[in-house]
């Protein structure tokens, strides 16, 4: 029917970590290959895919340590047990403003509202975006008359003030597209990732 929102990552490290920068991340993954640990909520999320793009990207390599779900390794990172971890803005957007964690970097194109202050990795010299997104589906072979209502009806919700500020407030971006915007991002998120999975030989378990 329509992506409704999306959500860039953002790099986190503990708020004691020695690390301030994304460039302090990379040299130490190349002066230290395989040994810096990154979490994320679960083989396969966005967050660990997000984090093998970067090995990739930069010719560095890490340790992958999935958690059953976000909180765990957002208990985790905040405690020191593991060094970094790509998580979604909105998840971890309270933590950065207590100071619990530290952003490094986010993966949108352009700056978050709502952590103005944490650049781009685009701004740290590297091209790599990557956003979560949430969409609203509906059975194969709805009839078209009752998709265009159910979508008109989506994103004029999508579009009220009330429900925007509340997405936006914590770090969504509205998207309210068309279904054929949806089909061709859906298409181009596959082969992506795809790539992705295969360069990266990465599996569920």
């Amino acid at each position: 029917i329509t992506v409704a929102v999306q959500s860039p990552n953002v790099l986190v490290v503990p708020t004691n970590s020695p690390h301030q920068s994304v460039a302090d991340i990379i040299a130490y993954q190349k002066a230290n290959p395989g040994k810096m640990t990154f979490a994320s909520a679960g083989n396969g999320t966005s967050d660990h895919l997000t984090v093998e793009l970067f090995w990739q990207q930069t010719h560095t390599k890490g340790i992958h340590v999935p958690y059953k779900g976000g909180a765990p390794a957002h208990t985790d990172l905040m405690g020191g047990q593991v060094d970094a971890s790509f998580q979604n803005i909105n998840s971890v957007v309270q933590y950065i403003k207590a100071g619990k964690m530290r952003a490094l970097a986010i993966t949108s194109p352009k700056r978050s509202a709502v952590l103005p202050e944490v650049p781009t990795l685009a701004e740290a010299g590297f091209e790599l975006e990557v956003t979560s997104w949430q969409a609203i589906v509906a059975p194969k072979g709805l009839p078209p008359a009752v998709q265009k209502a159910a979508h008109d009806a989506f994103v004029e919700a999508l579009n009220s003030e009330k429900v925007r500020n509340q997405f936006t407030s914590i770090g969504f971006e509205m998207v309210a597209n068309t279904p054929e915007q949806f089909a061709a991002f859906q298409r181009q998120e596959y082969d992506r990732w795809k790539k992705v999975i295969e360069a990266g030989n990465i599996t569920i378990e």
